[in-house]
């Protein structure tokens, strides 16, 4: 198995790291995998120890996505505007723009924590962010079906 840090970094400064295991690392998209360590609830989500994500980056989009697989035979995905985006085989380092749109199994579509971005945003990010947003909310059929082709035709053996 091949570890490769995930390192978030969000508009307040924060960083969050996760250890991963690293699935796919390409010149256009990199995919890793992380196994839920313990329980979290994201907008009524339940997330449990043992559920699976795999969590998609492209170069050149302007988010990420985290496919869940949920113990409980659900698939939820979640998108992550973002930006900074790099991909090295020891860390994806990425920054989380605070914005997120969750899709969930029955294709219910939220858009979640615009309240969390600052009041004095920068007016391009701001801008970047909603262009995001929008790309999203136009084309997540699309990514979707692009990302579960791309997860469902790694090697079943790890990097």
């Amino acid at each position: 198995m091949s570890i490769c840090i995930e390192k978030k970094l969000t508009l307040s400064g924060k960083v969050y790291l996760f250890e991963c295991e690293l699935l796919l690392l390409s010149s256009a998209v990199g995919v890793l995998k992380y196994i839920i360590d313990r329980e979290y609830t994201l907008d009524g989500i339940k997330l449990q120890p043992g559920d699976i994500t795999h969590a998609l980056y492209w170069m050149d989009r302007p988010y990420t996505l985290y496919i869940w697989h949920l113990t409980r035979d659900r698939v939820v995905h979640y998108f992550n505007i973002a930006d900074r985006i790099s991909l090295q085989p020891r860390e994806f380092l990425w920054r989380d723009l605070a914005v997120d749109i969750v899709i969930d199994d029955g294709r219910n579509v939220r858009v979640l924590d615009e309240d969390e971005l600052p009041d004095n945003l920068d007016l391009e990010l701001s801008r970047y962010i909603q262009n995001a947003k929008a790309t999203i909310m136009r084309e997540y059929a699309s990514i979707m079906h692009e990302a579960n082709i791309i997860v469902s035709t790694l090697p079943s053996r790890p990097l």
